[in-house]
């Protein structure tokens, strides 16, 4: 449930970003873990906000609360797996999660 929460958090931002345009979620297995790419062709994400877009509190948005990404992070983080991000402004965002598969039995 929590991973549900935090693809629908990224997936919500792309959305949010990308007036008009494509977003794409993709899925595949790399070296047995499983890997997740959510890219969007939106605003993008400016260098100097790179930084901090995991920090608490942090937002762009003029309504938003700073917890999605955060949040999208710490789930991340607990599922023992990573997150990472790549954009340029003007050019749109790409998250890639990288998660541990899990083992049956």
């Amino acid at each position: 449930e929590q991973l549900e929460q935090a693809l629908l958090n990224l997936l919500g931002n792309a959305v949010d970003a990308t007036e008009e345009g494509r977003i794409s979620m993709t899925a595949h297995k790399v070296n047995g873990d499983v890997e997740v790419i959510i890219q969007d062709t939106g605003t993008g994400i400016s260098r100097r906000d790179l930084e901090r877009i995991f920090d608490l509190y942090f937002t762009t948005k003029q309504d938003g609360t700073g917890l999605g990404l955060s949040l999208v992070h710490r789930i991340v983080t607990e599922h023992g797996g990573h997150i990472d991000v790549d954009s340029q402004e003007g050019h749109g965002a790409k998250f890639t999660i990288r998660l541990p598969r899990g083992r049956h039995g």
